[in-house]
């Protein structure tokens, strides 16, 4: 959604410098890059299937957590990149700058050395410590976690693990993710550098890949806007082997994909065979992103290293999305108006698929349990007719805002230029203590109060009892 961001900007006019992992293919007017494409290992189809085979025990995804902490330390190197040096040289004046939330902040000592406002970007759900930063309200009663594998109803177990959960998660990124990137930002920017969290209080904006129709409605303060789809561009003309493949299909055909990151190939030979079995039972064809286009199948399946999913999932005789569950790709089947059987995996894969299920748009199964009987039975039910009649449903809510994401993202970058900062979109709660933010210290002095008056009450009780004994015992003895 990054690059998408990006080149929606330069295409309205902007000239964007922009420093990332993925340069452009073709270069596009008004923007540049500042390439750090081999300054780290990148994730791509590297993850094993393997792991995923038998239940991981991860009470409030704290696994999560540390694997996010790290990728802090890796930063080292695209510090040291010829791009970055090349920033920390520059003269060059900025009016904005728009940086990523997630885990490595350390760029945030640009926003010092070039005296900008800054926008954050999440191209997940708002994670927990990007919305304390503006204070946003998230109560553990009714929003998942940022990689809870619960949906928007919660059990009071559920709940619970939750709030425990969001605690765990504040607690560990100010005692852990807050002093690494200071002292990365102290080494490369000087130790003369505001302190991070004062740099966190001054963001201006958060643009969030999220939308109420896919993911449930949830309170956001004015300076937090959802622009999920941001990256679905209109479809484009299919290769001429996958348009042929579907349009010759008599009943439609099934997608399957497992996204990017997971390397598909290393399916056990037992999942493979459930997979192959199942697609073999149905009347439609099928559409396999597989890297090992060897494998043994037949004419009814069609398997490919890559392909263009957005074009895929547009296409109207596409009756099934098989996912993992990753957030721009359900976006994309939301866009296609096709129903999900969600195989979620990890990190927010599990929330997403749970808050569809829930809305009767898809069905999650469990990669563990996944064999022949299992897997179709399943295929079966996400193509009943009701399956694709939800889909529509949520497509057309999906789509029917006052602004498409691109123009609502465009048009709020541009108010935080024209107004220095939009600092006014910036509650007070930003500077108040957890204790007042969460009104403890209101609560403890009422519980005082209430705790010293019921005391005095009962003293007094007491002694107005006592005297009265006492009377009687006197009147008694005198009698």
């Amino acid at each position: 959604m990054f690059k998408s961001l990006m080149k929606g900007l330069a295409e309205k006019g902007h000239t964007v410098h922009v420093v990332s992992h993925y340069p452009l293919e073709v270069p596009v007017e008004n923007y540049t890059d500042f390439s750090l494409a081999g300054s780290i290992p990148l994730p791509n189809n590297q993850k094993s299937l393997k792991y995923f085979e038998q239940y991981s025990f991860d009470l409030i995804a704290q696994n999560t957590f540390k694997i996010l902490h790290s990728h802090i330390q890796r930063h080292e190197d695209i510090m040291k990149s010829n791009a970055i040096q090349r920033l920390m040289e520059s003269e060059e004046r900025y009016d904005l700058i728009i940086t990523e939330s997630f885990s490595v902040d350390v760029t945030l000592g640009f926003v010092n050395k070039f005296q900008v406002p800054f926008i954050f970007v999440t191209s997940s759900h708002l994670p927990p410590w990007t919305s304390s930063l503006v204070a946003n309200p998230q109560n553990p009663s009714f929003v998942p976690g940022f990689v809870q594998d619960f949906s928007p109803r919660m059990t009071f177990v559920e709940r619970l693990l939750n709030t425990l959960g969001l605690f765990y998660y504040l607690a560990s990124w100010h005692w852990f993710n807050v002093p690494d990137n200071q002292r990365l930002i102290h080494k490369y920017f000087g130790s003369d550098t505001p302190h991070i969290l004062d740099i966190y209080k001054n963001v201006s904006l958060i643009l969030t890949n999220s939308h109420s129709s896919i993911t449930g409605s949830r309170p956001f303060l004015p300076n937090v806007i959802e622009v999920g789809g941001i990256h679905i561009k209109p479809p484009k003309q299919l290769p001429k082997d996958i348009k042929d493949f579907i349009e010759s299909a008599p009943h439609g055909v099934v997608y399957f994909s497992l996204g990017s990151m997971i390397r598909a190939a290393t399916l056990s030979e037992q999942k493979k065979n459930a997979f192959t079995f199942a697609f073999s039972q149905l009347k439609e064809r099928v559409l396999w992103k597989f890297e090992e286009e060897s494998i043994a199948t037949n004419e009814n399946i069609m398997i490919r290293k890559w392909m263009p999913q957005r074009d895929i999932l547009a296409h109207p005789k596409v009756k099934m999305f098989i996912s993992h569950c990753g957030l721009l790709g359900v976006q994309e089947a939301v866009s296609g108006r096709k129903p999900i059987l969600g195989i979620p995996l990890t990190a927010d894969q599990w929330r997403n698929c749970l808050a569809l299920e829930l809305k009767g748009y898809a069905k999650v199964m469990a990669y563990r349990t996944i064999d022949n009987k299992t897997m179709l039975r399943a295929m079966q039910e996400v193509l009943e007719p009701e399956y694709a009649d939800r889909a529509k449903q949520i497509s057309e809510i999906f789509y029917d805002r006052p602004m498409t994401p691109m123009d609502t993202a465009t048009y709020w970058v541009e108010y935080v230029i024209r107004n220095k900062g939009a600092k006014h979109l910036r509650t007070s709660a930003v500077d108040l203590p957890f204790y007042q933010y969460l009104l403890l210290d209101v609560v403890i002095f009422i519980i005082s109060c209430v705790s010293t008056a019921t005391y005095l009450i009962y003293y007094a009780l007491k002694r107005i009892v006592f005297n009265r004994m006492s009377s009687q015992i006197v009147k008694t003895k005198l009698s």
